[in-house]
């Protein structure tokens, strides 16, 4: 009896629970339950569905709670999510199992526009046959899992298609992930899987992961993006089957990255190499077929990779390019090379070993037979020989470091004026300056050819602490105000800030000038994009 007393109360709570899932529809002008989205959300349960009708809504969403969210139609192109202009993601996603699908979500191109999907550490959550564009990053992964991200096109995007830090486990499959400024970025992500996704047309590249170990792509495609697959210190991902044509440096680049293993890729038409290793090791590639790259496969401090059973076929150079120490160490067999133009592989293009070691040779010679004149002239042979490859070495393991000057910019006439008392507790200054932007053969935007410019895209940050002279007491710096600028190359910039300072305190402010520097592809020591002081830096202290 109390079994089937129990069996009826778990029916009553299982069906309650079933008939409380409601659908809920939207239509911005009228006749349906709500003509907001984020009002329908707002009064949502667990479980309901959302459906859109037809419109365009100028709204950002915040979407806390199990819902499925879509278009009524299944089309995307008939519901456009535009807010006029926002900060925010444009659906920010905090809850697990949300379904987002069918819709269209478009920003104005404006850098303050981060992302048209946010899930912000959520789980089980599915994007479905969206269309995102004109925002910062298309679809945003924060520390989410299990997420799957399906038949989505993103596109005119000015940081990246999508986006995925910290987050492992998730599916991205069948995404159209074009004409982005760069397309599918796996920062410290692991064991994720990309399929059937097309990354092509992206200004730099089509996917890259950086740090990012154990993920499997396959059936990818990477066509005409200045990379197509860029691993940067990542371990043990498995690329299979995948294609990368007419990308106009590398096919694949592999950059500090070991032990993955690349099998059955075709790589074809690649402006540089089909795979270039760069100071990676213990990769295993087998089985993929390279025609009509400039080389092949080029290797550059690289050792112990296998190399077997690939098929080199009419390349404009080499079918395998050794540079630096790489030709030696690596393990090539039963590979099938034809018709390229150069020949299967080349000599080591740096013999600076060998020089070095018939100069030592020729100099203990030249001592022993007492012909100093000779000995000599080996020791200046050595000490030049020396020197450049100490410049090689330190030129290619610091690549991103040099090209820049302290004094860019300067900052002159740096006063502050109108000090007038706002109330009780603060007063108000108006801080004044000349920015100068005077050195631009030391300034270099993206590393690209004929990259420098007459005008940067510089930001102003002012920097304070407030003490009392009296107090020994350590304050450290606070960022108070900082203003995006151009500066126009030989014409003085006037800068005016108005503060509010506290009163009864003396005031150390700094001001400074940053920059964005750009890289192609991801920076093993750092991200993609980073902020780098262009000098002017000035300092006062107010009282």
């Amino acid at each position: 009896m109390k079994l089937k007393n129990l069996f009826t109360m778990l029916l009553i709570i299982f069906t309650i629970n079933c008939a409380s899932a409601t659908t809920i529809t939207v239509d911005d002008s009228g006749g349906a339950d709500y003509s907001s989205i984020q009002e329908a959300i707002n009064f949502a349960q667990e479980n309901d569905s959302i459906l859109i009708y037809k419109g365009n809504y100028s709204e950002t969403l915040t979407i806390d709670k199990q819902l499925k969210i879509g278009s009524i139609s299944r089309n995307p192109e008939d519901v456009i999510i535009n807010p006029d202009f926002s900060s925010l993601p444009i659906i920010h996603v905090t809850s697990d199992n949300v379904e987002i699908t069918n819709l269209t979500i478009s920003g104005n191109s404006s850098e303050n526009q981060t992302s048209g999907i946010l899930l912000d550490g959520v789980s089980n959550s599915l994007v479905q046959n969206n269309i995102i564009s004109n925002v910062q990053d298309g679809l945003v992964l924060n520390a989410s899992s299990r997420c799957s991200i399906e038949n989505n096109t993103l596109f005119s995007n000015t940081l990246h298609g999508i986006y995925l830090i910290n987050s492992a486990d998730n599916d991205l499959t069948n995404n159209l992930i074009i004409g982005n400024k760069r397309g599918l970025y796996l920062n410290l992500s692991n064991q994720n899987t990309l399929a059937n996704n097309n990354a092509s047309n992206n200004e730099n590249y089509g996917i890259a992961l950086r740090k990012a170990n154990a993920n499997n792509l396959t059936n990818n495609q990477f066509f005409t993006n200045k990379y197509g697959l860029c691993l940067i210190v990542s371990l043990e991902n498995i690329i299979v089957d995948n294609i990368a044509g007419n990308n106009k440096q590398s096919g694949f680049l592999l950059w500090i990255s070991e032990s993955n293993n690349l099998k059955d890729n075709i790589l074809i038409e690649n402006g540089n190499s089909g795979v270039y290793l760069q100071a990676s090791d213990t990769n295993t590639l087998i089985r993929n077929f390279f025609s009509n790259n400039s080389n092949a496969i080029s290797m550059d401090y690289s050792s112990n990779n296998l190399v077997i059973n690939n098929t080199f076929s009419s390349n404009k150079e080499y079918g395998i390019f050794y540079l630096h120490y790489s030709n030696k160490s690596n393990t090539i067999k039963e590979n099938i090379f034809l018709n390229n133009k150069k020949g299967d592989d080349n000599l080591p293009s740096s013999s600076i070993p060998i020089y070095i070691f018939i100069l030592l040779a020729g100099a203990g010679l030249a001592y022993y037979l007492q012909k100093r004149s000779l000995l000599k002239k080996a020791l200046i042979g050595l000490g030049i020989l020396t020197i450049i490859s100490l410049i090689a070495i330190v030129a290619w393991y610091f690549p991103f470091e040099s090209g820049l000057s302290g004094n860019n910019v300067e900052i002159t006439d740096f006063s502050w004026y109108n000090s007038s008392k706002i109330n009780e507790t603060h007063t108000q200054v108006t801080l004044s300056m000349d920015i100068n932007y005077r050195n631009k053969q030391a300034y270099d935007y993206s590393f690209a050819e004929n990259s420098q410019t007459d005008v940067i895209p510089a930001r102003v940050q002012i920097l304070s602490r407030g003490y009392k002279p009296d107090v020994d007491t350590e304050i450290p710096y606070s960022l108070i105000y900082e203003e995006y600028i151009n500066l126009t190359y030989r014409k003085p910039f006037n800068y005016e800030a108005t503060l509010d300072l506290e009163n009864g305190m003396e005031h150390d402010v700094q001001t400074i000038i940053v920059f964005k520097r750009e890289f192609d592809y991801p920076n093993p020591y750092g991200e993609e994009i980073r902020w780098e002081q262009l000098g002017g830096w000035q300092q006062l202290i107010l009282t």
